[in-house]
């Protein structure tokens, strides 16, 4: 089931992602691997060769998280596991090298695309090919471009940095497991006594 790592196991798997389609081993690829971080676009200086980066800014209650009920083990109730979305930022940064502006803000969004086809085209990830810390569940990444304000005040909470071209994606559901066990004792007999009111009279008579 989920595990306390759970986060720090689904931002590796996202980049080694990105990595895997953006930056493999063939000679056009357009990154290389060290130019995918997980990092912040506080982290990225302007000489940085980073171009691309995914950010975990927020986490939230799974959207899709149902009344699971405790479940019973070895005589002990277990609360159900915290089902969690994790919010990313992904931001791709000017590309150092170019010859003039024109052509670095070119490259700049032709890896954004490529970045965000790849998370499209694997939008669903089966959970037998996740993680046992992330859970038994399909893993689901989303783009989430309805609230354009929370991604400017995702920006704006980064003084002095200027804002670059990016998506926000929501990915879920990570589990994490609770380790509170409460003793349980299942009711496998009760006596029940009855009494009808009408014998209860003729006694009293």
């Amino acid at each position: 089931m989920g595990s306390p790592t759970a986060f720090k196991d689904l931002t590796t798997l996202l980049v080694d992602l990105l990595r895997v389609r953006l930056a493999s081993t063939e000679d056009d690829d357009l990154l290389e691997t060290h130019q995918i971080q997980p990092l912040p676009p506080t982290a990225i200086e302007d000489d940085s060769n980073v171009r691309l980066g995914l950010y975990l800014h927020s986490i939230s209650t799974h959207s899709g998280e149902g009344s699971e009920s405790p479940t019973i083990d070895d005589g002990h109730k277990i609360r159900p596991p915290l089902a969690l979305d994790g919010q990313y930022l992904l931001t791709a940064f000017p590309n150092a090298n170019a010859e003039n502006e024109a052509e670095g803000i070119h490259d700049q969004h032709e890896v954004l695309g490529k970045a965000m086809q790849a998370l499209y085209d694997n939008n669903l990830i089966d959970p037998e090919t996740l993680p046992d810390s992330l859970g038994d569940q399909q893993l689901s990444i989303t783009y989430d471009g309805q609230d354009q304000q929370e991604v400017l005040e995702v920006w704006n909470s980064f003084p002095d940095v200027p804002k670059q071209p990016c998506a926000s994606y929501r990915v879920g559901p990570v589990l994490i497991d609770s380790t509170q066990k409460t003793a349980f004792e299942r009711v496998s007999e009760r006596d029940v006594h009855l009494s009808r009111g009408s014998e209860q009279d003729g006694e009293d008579q």
